[in-house]
């Protein structure tokens, strides 16, 4: 995630442009594969095996090699020594600039101690940052919310990882009363806490290419199958916090999501609003906990 992060303020500070950009990307790829490639790749899963594994981590919030020990298909050793072998994001997206020849590491470093200085970031979070591991990133932006928001913004942005785009990545959170959108999709779980999940943005852009990425461009469309989809993904991490929340004695109920396609404004005391870029459109995540709202 982070290499996304810091490549998006190389191109806003004008040290990268998008078409050097493209053909990092295009180099950096060559170096990170996903981990269940490899492990084809190594024959130590078959394809099946790692479909398997694909579609389970659309029902439970768990890695890829966590639920690959689980099934038996890999054990401990094997998982760490196929993380080797996958490379750290960061670090390949770093050697794709300095290859491709659009920055030194000189200027490479220093640009990210700029970074580092303008959003007062510490070092111990440059090097949660750095890790490229989405469950130290996500806490970072979110750090100030309750617990119940930080779970659910970590279910969403991983379940986007893992089925959406790989690539997704998050922006500075914002807290406000009033949240405009184009088109919005929208849950409300009640029981002992009261919590409103929406996403929002352009029907045309962000949110149809997220649907098209979680549901296949077979069965989206038109804007009617792309809300629908939508409101699946909302409907399937909701479902993952309240199962997370069940364990722990906490009751939570879902009611079915339901979707705008029109422009609009949701309004409440407090709106976290989570801005994730996915295929480089901004989808917004919109949380409201135990307050009321209007839309």
């Amino acid at each position: 995630m982070f290499d996304r992060i810091f490549a998006s303020y190389l191109v806003e500070t004008g040290k990268l442009t998008d078409k050097s950009l493209g053909e990092i990307y295009s180099s950096q790829e060559q170096k990170r594969v996903r981990l269940g490639v490899i492990a084809v790749s190594e024959k130590l899963m078959s394809i099946e095996q790692v479909e398997e594994v694909n579609q389970l981590q659309a029902i439970y919030d768990k890695r890829f090699g966590d639920i690959a020990v689980e099934k038996g298909y890999l054990t401990d050793e094997q998982v760490s020594r196929l993380l080797v072998l996958q490379g750290n994001a960061f670090l390949a997206f770093m050697q794709s600039v300095t290859d491709c020849g659009a920055m030194t590491i000189v200027e490479f470093n220093e640009a990210l101690d700029e970074f580092q200085k303008k959003y007062s970031f510490t070092l111990a979070n440059m090097e949660d940052l750095k890790s490229c591991d989405n469950d130290r990133i996500i806490p970072i932006f979110v750090y100030d919310q309750p617990e119940m928001i930080q779970k659910l913004c970590g279910i969403m942005v991983r379940t986007l990882a893992r089925l959406v785009d790989y690539h997704v990545y998050i922006m500075k959170p914002t807290v406000s009363t009033t949240v405009d959108f184009p088109a919005i999709c929208v849950q409300e779980l009640q029981g002992q806490h009261r919590i409103v999940t929406s996403l929002s943005g352009e029907i045309d852009g962000s949110m149809f290419d997220t649907a098209v990425g979680f549901a296949g461009s077979e069965n989206v469309v038109c804007d009617e199958d792309c809300m629908d989809a939508l409101c699946e993904l909302i409907n399937c991490v909701n479902g993952l916090l309240a199962t997370e929340m069940s364990s722990r004695d906490i009751d939570i109920d879902m009611d079915a999501p339901y979707a705008q396609g029109t422009p609009g404004s949701i309004k409440s005391e407090e709106i976290l609003t989570l801005p994730i870029i996915i295929y480089g459109k901004q989808l917004n995540l919109n949380v409201i906990l135990d307050k009321d709202y209007t839309i």
